[in-house]
């Protein structure tokens, strides 16, 4: 498994796993050799059965989808997607913002993800370890509480993409329920972007999120940040277990 992710990277796929799934993005150039890109796609779903992952998902432009003849025919269209970018050039300041840097493993940090997500608490922790699966050496510095008069209203969780030339992400961001359209989503996005910069010396930020995502899409375009031209096609694998 590890020689055939290898050689997709060698590709120009991006690729990432946690303990179910397996994530392909191709956000940028064509890869080369496209059609051996096709076939090695392909193989990954066989490969990631043997190895009892469940999905593979795959992230790419209409364009280049037209292109992966195989995959195209084998891969399900789940959602499209769209593409922000900011370059972190100029310093960001977050004054009026108050926030902390919390484990993700304590109570306190299960008990408010569980109230934003509007999940119970094993879903929470399931949703932790698969950013602790993806993330390990990134994973407890991510949590990040945004505080307003005292009182948690956010989460934002920022990272350096791995395998990047220090591409920030936001792995999810969230506004608790009982403080939405206040205007707080804005502020904890910036709180995201100034973590990235300030902590974890980000070079460029990429923002992606659903086309109908109309709150988010403004959220990122008031924080500076441009929206590409290219919209991402969302595919999906499902791996059949055996019986």
């Amino acid at each position: 498994m590890d020689c055939l992710i290898q050689v997709l990277r060698e590709h120009d796929i991006h690729v990432l796993k946690n303990d179910e799934l397996i994530m392909l993005e191709i956000f940028h150039d064509v890869p080369k050799e496209i059609s051996k890109v096709d076939h090695l796609i392909i193989e990954l779903f066989s490969t990631a059965l043997a190895y009892g992952y469940r999905r593979v998902t795959l992230e790419c432009t209409n364009q280049l989808l037209n292109k992966l003849v195989n995959t195209r025919e084998k891969m399900s269209i789940v959602g499209e997607r769209v593409m922000y970018t900011y370059q972190m050039t100029n310093e960001i300041t977050v004054s009026k913002v108050d926030y902390e840097v919390w484990l993700p493993f304590e109570d306190r940090s299960i008990e408010l993800l569980s109230e934003i997500m509007g999940v119970d608490d094993e879903e929470s922790r399931n949703f932790l370890q698969s950013m602790k699966v993806e993330l390990p050496s990134q994973y407890y510095e991510m949590f990040t509480v945004y505080i307003v008069a005292g009182t948690p209203v956010g989460i934002v969780l920022p990272h350096i993409e791995p395998y990047t030339n220090q591409e920030g992400r936001m792995f999810w961001i969230g506004i608790h329920p009982k403080y939405k359209g206040i205007g707080y989503g804005a502020l904890l996005h910036k709180l995201g972007l100034y973590r990235l910069q300030i902590d974890f010396h980000a070079k460029t930020y990429l923002g992606i999120t659903t086309i109908k995502n109309k709150p988010m899409r403004n959220v990122m375009l008031s924080n500076g940040c441009n929206q590409l031209q290219d919209t991402l096609v969302s595919l999906e694998y499902r791996l059949k277990t055996k019986m």
